[in-house]
């Protein structure tokens, strides 16, 4: 009998220690965060109610994104994560994640999104399996400078609770911003030395 009411703190939890698990070695940096090569570089599980044998399989891998068209679409700049049915499998759970390394330059992480779903989260943890920020209720956006050099991850995720298949959630314009790299001003003694020099150059062309 079907039963995936499961308390949504705990779910979460569960996904994120099961997401950095994983997502194996980190990447250098955030990849393909315009899903132009469509999921290349991202990690993905599923959850799924089989019929026939009356069974429920929760946290299994996606290990051929092919597989799961219905469910993890991309589109220009974006991805979409969809609850389906195919009348043998009941697929209630979907969740993307992708693990890095912040770079040094990296200032600012943000995204838009949109869901209807009975359960959703847009978050990023670090590999204490904290939460170190969620879009959905602290904003598009986070500063990750104080990240720099740490293993992060960033993960989507739906569940369908209610047994109607329309779940979905959209990511969109992930984007990383660079610091801004302030211009030193020049010493005094650059600026003497300088002086020096052009005052030279001028005596020159008096002779």
């Amino acid at each position: 009998m079907k039963q995936h009411f499961v308390y949504k703190d705990t779910l979460k939890a569960a996904c994120i220690v099961a997401g950095l698990a994983l997502s194996g070695s980190a990447s250098a940096g955030l990849i393909n965060n315009n899903f132009q090569t469509e999921l290349s570089g991202w990690s993905a599980d599923y959850h799924y109610y089989d019929i026939a044998n009356d069974t429920e399989h929760f946290f299994e891998p996606v290990t051929d994104f092919g597989n799961f068209t219905d469910n993890f679409v991309t589109g220009v700049n974006s991805v979409t994560l969809n609850t389906s049915t195919d009348g043998s499998n009941d697929y209630f759970g979907f969740y993307l994640f992708q693990a890095f390394v912040v770079d040094q330059s990296s200032f600012e992480l943000s995204l838009d999104f949109d869901a209807s779903a009975d359960f959703a989260t847009v978050t990023l943890i670090d590999d204490n399996d904290d939460v170190l920020h969620d879009f959905m209720t602290g904003g598009s956006s986070v500063d990750i400078s104080s990240f720099a050099n740490s293993t992060v991850s960033l993960q989507f995720g739906i569940e369908d609770f209610d047994f109607v298949y329309d779940d979905y959630l959209t990511i969109s314009n992930i984007s990383i911003s660079e610091k801004s790299l302030s211009v030193p001003e020049p010493s005094t003694f650059a600026i003497f030395a300088l002086s020096l020099l052009a005052f030279g150059r001028r005596l020159q062309t008096r002779k």
